[in-house]
């Protein structure tokens, strides 16, 4: 009997130290993951004398894709964890007359990320406050997937062509010994 149990216990200790040293063996790696949504604002209709100008409307679409950082490149089978800790999205190609009158960045089948207004030549970066199912939603999709699809849309003020860049302030957990 006492046989039996030992054989049991060092089964255990066995068995649970293999998970010991997994863990042990996890890295994390701090990065950030950037995704470029080129935006083209075609004119719409010339505006007469006696109406206003109107916005003009616009979207864009872009894929973020893990295999595009060349921090996690060689572990992209080993990823355990994908945690997004913020984003900063900039609009970039303005020129000092061009104003983009509101924006909203959204993750497909995730959600909005942030909607700013205003934004022109002099002011054309911010860091949205996200609903944390949000980053859920789309870590579990990068897990699954290596990458998410995110969309840029809203009006200007006039026909432009732009950059919506997204960078992800992430923290990925591999497994070394995957």
């Amino acid at each position: 009997m006492k046989i039996k149990i030992t054989l049991f216990l060092a089964a255990v200790i066995l068995l649970t130290g293999c998970d010991l040293f997994k863990k042990a063996a996890e890295l994390t790696i701090t990065t950030n993951l950037t995704a470029d949504i080129p935006v083209i604002v075609a004119p719409g209709k010339a505006a007469d004398l006696f109406s206003e100008a109107t916005a003009e409307n616009f979207s864009g679409t872009s894929t973020l894709t893990l295999a595009g950082n060349h921090d996690i490149a060689d572990y992209l089978e080993k990823i355990r964890e994908i945690d997004l800790k913020s984003v900063v999205i900039t609009v970039n190609g303005l020129s000092a007359d061009q104003t983009i009158n509101t924006i909203t960045v959204a993750v497909a089948g995730s959600g909005e990320l942030g909607t700013q207004t205003n934004i022109s030549f002099a002011s054309n970066s911010f860091t949205p406050a996200v609903n944390a199912s949000v980053y859920s939603k789309a870590e579990a999709d990068l897990l699954a997937d290596q990458e998410i699809t995110v969309t840029a849309t809203g009006t200007a003020s006039g026909a432009m062509s732009f950059t919506v860049h997204l960078n992800f302030t992430s923290a990925i957990v591999v497994g070394a010994l995957d």
